[in-house]
């Protein structure tokens, strides 16, 4: 299983959203997310992260708080798509 939320702002602030799978946060349904994640909260296993182009963003991150995205080399409000990993 896979879970993580996605945050708006830094240090867990603002909108959010559980992911539980691959996802495409361009997507023509819902494309609020698509770079505009400044923290994450990972609940449950392995995640990578990628731009718009698809290019890896940072390193596969593990169960945990990050407050920042940028604490672990991810550019604020760059992430596009991401998927367990």
């Amino acid at each position: 299983m896979a879970h993580l939320i996605l945050f708006e702002h830094p240090n867990f602030r603002g909108a959010h959203r559980h992911v539980f799978a691959a996802e495409d946060l361009n997507a023509a349904d819902d494309n609020f997310f698509n770079g505009r994640t400044s923290s994450i909260i990972i609940l449950e296993g392995t995640w990578k992260f990628y731009n718009n182009v698809r290019r890896p963003l940072g390193p596969t991150l593990l169960p945990g708080f990050y407050p920042w995205v940028e604490d672990v080399g991810i550019p604020d409000y760059s992430i596009s798509s991401l998927g367990p990993g």
